[in-house]
C-alpha cells in the first residue's frame, strides 16, 4: 500500500477556474491534478471556481485573510510570478524569521515584459514607461522569495537565470548544494493530455453546423488575437492562395477573465479579412472562446495548424502554449521562426517554419503540407514526440520537489546583507510603479501579468 500523502501544497492562480480557461488557469489545474496523485492540494482562485479537478480541494478566496488562512495551512505555495507580486508576504509570512514560511515555487513560464513592451509600443511616453517597470518588477521581484522556479524552456531558463544573478541568489550558499543550480529553476513546459483527443463523430467545423465543407482544407489560429502575434499574416496568406478550398478558422472569442482586454490585433485582423474579401467565406472569426473540455473535436476537424508572430524579442522567451494541442492532435504546424517551438518544429519534422511577417511563405507552406507524403511524414513525428510532453512527463520536477520541499539555501541562510540588500532598488521601483500605475496596471499590465493575466493561447 502507498503511503498516505503529506505534504500540503497550495496552488495559486488569479485566473478563471471554470469550463472555458486561459493558459494559467489550465496549467494550474493539470499541475495540481498531477499533484494531487502524492501530495494534499488545494486549488484556490478570487474567483468562484466552477470546475472540479480529481483527488484536489477547490478553494476560492476573497480577501486578503482568507488567503492567509490558505498559506497557513500548506507547506508548498505554487503561484504566478504575477500573483506572488502582488502578495509578497507568501515568501516570508514572518518579516523577522525570513525562510520560515511555506515553500515557494515561482512558475515563470510567461516574462510578461516582452509582450508588455509590444501591447504599449504605440502609447505615450510616461505609460510605456510605467507598464514597463511594473511588468519588469512583476517578473523579477517574486524570485527574491522562490526555492524553486519554473520555466517553460531553456531559453526562458538563462533569463531567469540572469535575473536571480542580478538579485544575487545565484550565491555560495546556493553552489554549495548544487553547483548547477538545477534544483533552483527548472524546465517545466506547458503539456498536453494523455493518451489521442477522443471527438468521434463530431464535426463542428464540417459538420452540417459547421462552417466549412466537407472538402475543404482548414487551417487552425487556436491562439489569441494579442498584439505580439500576427494574425494578419495568415489572413494575406489564404487569400493569396489560388485553391479556394484552403481556409482558416480564427479563434477570436473574448477572454474567459473579463480583466483582460480585446487588443487592437483583433480589429486589425477582421479589418483584413474584409479588404480581401474574404471573410466569412475563406476566413472565419470564432466570436467565442471554446471550452477547455470541448476543444477536442474542433482540434480533430482541422488539418493544419498556424502560429504566427511578429518579429520581436517577445519570440525569443516565448513559448506557445497552445501548440501543445497541435502535439496532442497530431495537426501539422507552420510556425514563424525565432521562438523555442519554433526550433521544435524545424528539429523534429512536425512541420515547416517560415520567417516572421511573409505571406508568400505561409502560403507556400500551407500548400506545400496539402501534399500527402509531407502531410504524413509530419503526422508521424508529431505523434512520436507527443508522449515527451503529456502534463505527467513535464511535471516531474515539481512532483519530486514537493516529495521532499526544501527552503532554497540562501534563502534559508540570509541576513540582513543578503539577496533583498542587492535588490531593494528593483523592490522599490515595484512598489512606486504599484502606487503610481494602479488604474494602468489594472486595465493592461496586471491583466496579462498578474492576477488576471492570459492565455496567452487559447485552447
Amino acid at each position: 500500500m502507498a503511503p498516505a500523502p503529506t505534504t500540503r501544497v497550495l496552488v495559486l492562480t488569479a485566473d478563471t477556474v471554470g469550463p472555458a480557461m486561459a493558459g494559467p488557469a489550465i496549467r494550474s489545474v493539470e499541475l495540481a491534478r498531477v499533484l494531487g496523485r502524492e501530495c494534499v492540494v488545494t486549488l484556490a482562485s478570487p474567483h468562484p471556481i466552477t470546475r472540479s479537478v480529481p483527488g484536489v480541494a477547490t478553494a476560492p478566496y476573497a480577501s486578503e485573510a482568507d488567503l492567509r488562512r490558505l498559506v497557513d495551512g500548506c507547506d508548498v505555495v505554487l503561484a504566478m510570478s504575477g500573483l506572488l507580486f502582488e502578495h509578497p508576504w507568501i515568501g516570508d509570512p514572518d518579516p523577522a524569521r525570513p525562510g520560515t514560511g511555506p515553500a515557494v515555487i515561482v512558475d515563470a513560464y510567461d516574462p510578461v515584459l516582452f509582450e508588455v513592451l509590444e501591447l504599449y509600443a504605440a502609447a505615450d511616453a510616461t505609460t510605456r514607461r510605467t507598464a514597463a517597470a511594473d511588468a519588469t518588477a512583476r517578473m523579477v521581484e517574486p524570485l527574491r522569495r522562490a526555492d524553486l522556479v519554473l520555466c517553460a524552456s531553456v531559453r526562458q531558463r538563462y533569463l531567469t537565470l540572469g535575473m536571480l544573478t542580478a538579485l544575487g541568489r545565484l550565491g555560495p550558499d546556493g553552489y554549495a548544494a548544487d553547483p548547477t543550480f538545477d534544483a533552483l529553476v527548472a524546465v517545466v513546459p506547458f503539456g498536453l493530455a494523455t493518451g489521442p483527443p477522443d471527438a468521434v463523430g463530431q464535426r463542428p467545423l464540417r459538420g452540417p453546423e459547421g462552417p466549412f465543407d466537407e472538402h475543404d482544407f482548414v487551417v487552425w489560429w487556436g491562439g489569441g488575437l494579442y498584439q505580439w502575434l500576427d494574425p494578419v499574416t495568415l489572413v494575406d496568406a489564404v487569400a493569396r492562395i489560388e485553391d479556394p478550398t484552403v481556409k482558416a478558422f480564427i479563434l477570436a472569442g473574448a477572454h474567459p477573465t473579463p480583466a483582460v482586454p480585446a487588443m487592437e490585433m483583433a480589429t486589425r485582423a477582421r479589418r483584413r479579412a474584409d479588404e480581401l474579401g474574404v471573410a466569412g467565406t475563406r476566413v472565419v472569426f470564432a466570436d467565442r472562446w471554446i471550452p477547455y473540455d470541448e476543444r477536442a473535436p474542433w482540434l480533430v476537424d482541422a488539418d493544419l495548424a498556424v502560429s504566427l508572430h511578429r518579429p520581436g524579442i517577445e519570440a525569443t522567451f516565448a513559448f506557445r502554449t497552445r501548440l501543445l494541442d497541435s502535439l496532442w492532435a497530431a495537426l501539422p504546424i507552420v510556425c514563424s521562426d525565432g521562438d523555442t517551438l519554433a526550433d521544435l518544429v524545424r528539429a523534429e519534422g512536425l512541420g515547416l517554419v517560415v520567417p516572421p511577417g511573409n505571406p508568400a511563405a505561409v502560403a507556400s507552406a500551407i500548400v506545400r503540407l496539402r501534399d500527402p507524403l509531407c502531410y504524413g511524414d509530419a503526422q508521424r513525428a508529431l505523434r512520436d514526440i507527443a508522449p515527451s510532453y503529456t502534463w505527467d512527463r513535464v511535471a516531474q520536477p515539481i512532483v519530486e520537489y514537493c516529495r521532499r520541499p526544501l527552503i532554497a539555501p540562501d534563502r534559508a541562510t540570509r541576513g540582513p546583507d543578503g539577496p533583498e540588500a542587492v535588490s531593494v532598488r528593483v523592490t522599490r521601483i515595484g512598489r512606486a510603479v504599484a502606487r503610481r500605475g494602479r488604474v494602468l496596471v489594472r486595465r493592461g499590465v496586471a491583466a496579462l501579468a498578474g492576477p488576471d493575466r492570459r492565455q496567452r493561447e487559447q485552447p
